[in-house]
């Protein structure tokens, strides 16, 4: 991919030759999350720009499994300066593209604060177009790729320092751009999901062992019928480095009462007719991405205007959802990754139960 196609400065669902379309949900954005591998910390961080709202907004959530400390940033974009990803404390930079990128969080109300680099061990996916109409109108329409690596810095929180160090802190690196629901604008999506035979749940992995990592998106009824799936695995380069598309996977899942994600072993099906045997098990710590403003809080969503600069957020103690209903809403948990005698880490994320 271009050196470019890592800044947040996308004009259409491809490269950089065309002028971006007038839907107001036209963004380009990042999530980025940290996972410590014993459970112990995750740190997800996002920056946006919706340029047709000339808005740019991020946000940062540091989470242990007692503490979620939520920071969000919004402010107008000036001047088209998109390439700039920095809102009010939260910061990232490209050091070295599609290889090196630094995150930093400055002080805040809020009692955390982070500096910490993330250096890619594997090779991007190539990206990937995921289109969605009804009736001639967008429900989803978004180019999207994933990375994973490993991160070098260090957190505080409230004044306690923590080492972050490659070891023992894998990360996941998630790219998009184009056009989705519930940015900018606040409408009823439910009929436009019926149409489209979208399903009503959503499931999204991003792990990384030594020899792959695994990437899908899987939408799905209540009753677990599937819908909508993309996935991907790129082999490291010991193993050859290919990428691989996965045609389905089988998933066996372990939940508690209300729900409640405990593991989940899936079967990947490679187009090439092998089946990774994967399995997931649930550590203690989960960003509860509400506190990012997914779903909306407070009346507002991704891409809305909030004005020249608007900093807020909160501390949930504890995070956990089912004692906080507050922290409520899209679930990224920490899991640990195993297949065929390899372990590694990575996300879960489950847009239900707790």
């Amino acid at each position: 991919m271009p050196r470019l196609d890592d800044l947040l400065i996308h004009q259409n669902y491809g490269t950089l030759d065309n002028i971006v379309e007038s839907d107001p949900r036209w963004f380009d954005r990042f999530y980025f999350n940290l996972q410590a591998i014993d459970g112990s910390l995750s740190i997800a961080q996002g920056i946006g720009v919706y340029p047709n709202m000339k808005v740019s907004d991020g946000f940062a959530c540091i989470a242990t499994p007692e503490l979620q400390v939520n920071v969000r940033s919004s402010r107008e974009l000036v001047g088209g300066d998109r390439d700039v990803m920095a809102v009010g404390p939260l910061h990232a930079e490209v050091v070295e593209p599609m290889k090196r990128w630094r995150f930093w969080l400055d002080d805040n109300p809020y009692g955390a604060r982070y500096e910490f680099d993330y250096v890619a061990n594997f090779e991007a996916m190539e990206p990937m177009r995921l289109v969605s109409e009804v009736k001639g109108r967008k429900v989803w329409d978004w180019t999207h790729f994933g990375h994973v690596g490993r991160v070098e810095g260090w957190v505080e929180l409230d004044s306690r320092r923590i080492a972050l160090t490659p070891d023992r802190h894998y990360a996941v690196r998630d790219r998009s751009w184009g056009v989705r629901p519930g940015i900018a604008v606040i409408e009823d999506m439910t009929e436009w999901f019926r149409q489209a035979n979208w399903g009503t749940r959503h499931n999204w992995v991003c792990v990384q062992l030594d020899s792959f990592y695994l990437w899908y998106f899987q939408t799905q009824e209540q009753d677990g019928t599937p819908r909508f799936f993309e996935g991907l695995v790129r082999w490291s380069d010991a193993k050859g480095g290919a990428q691989e598309k996965v045609t389905h996977i089988v998933r066996r899942f372990e939940l508690g009462p209300n729900e409640h994600f405990e593991g989940c072993a899936v079967d990947v099906h490679l187009a090439s007719g092998r089946v990774l045997p994967v399995k997931m098990r649930r550590l203690p710590t989960c960003v509860h991405l509400r506190g990012g403003n997914y779903g909306g809080k407070d009346g507002v969503i991704h891409g809305m205007r909030q004005g020249p600069l608007k900093v807020t957020g909160e501390r949930w103690e504890p995070a956990d959802s089912r004692l906080n209903p507050a922290s409520m809403g899209l679930q990224d948990h920490v899991v640990e990754v195993s297949c065929e005698g390899e372990t590694g880490c990575g996300i879960f994320e489950l847009s239900y139960g707790t």
